[in-house]
């Protein structure tokens, strides 16, 4: 009797998932394409993740190290803080 009460009780404890802001969750969904067709990064990778805003690359990063795509090539810690590419060239 106590036993269904306490699955009931596990079931609603655990982490709580915080959904991705939506340029990273698309840019995870088009990851998650990759990964499950057996393709690695596109060539261009470094390039897109630059275009976003530090705290997006971060994320972004993290996401792509967790599913294993992101396996070569360490990023700084410079180029992770490194302002939007769009934003640097507007004040060119």
């Amino acid at each position: 009797m106590l036993t269904p009460a306490l699955f009931a009780l596990a079931a609603g404890v655990g982490e709580a998932v915080t959904p991705l802001p939506a340029d990273i969750a698309a840019y995870a969904e088009e990851a998650t394409g990759w990964l499950l067709e057996g393709e690695t990064l596109p060539r261009d990778y470094r390039i897109r993740l630059l275009r976003m805003q530090p705290s997006a690359r971060l994320q972004a990063i993290v996401f792509l190290r967790r599913i294993g795509l992101l396996t070569a090539d360490p990023w700084t810690l410079e180029d992770i803080l490194k302002p939007a590419a769009d934003t640097q060239e507007q004040d060119k």
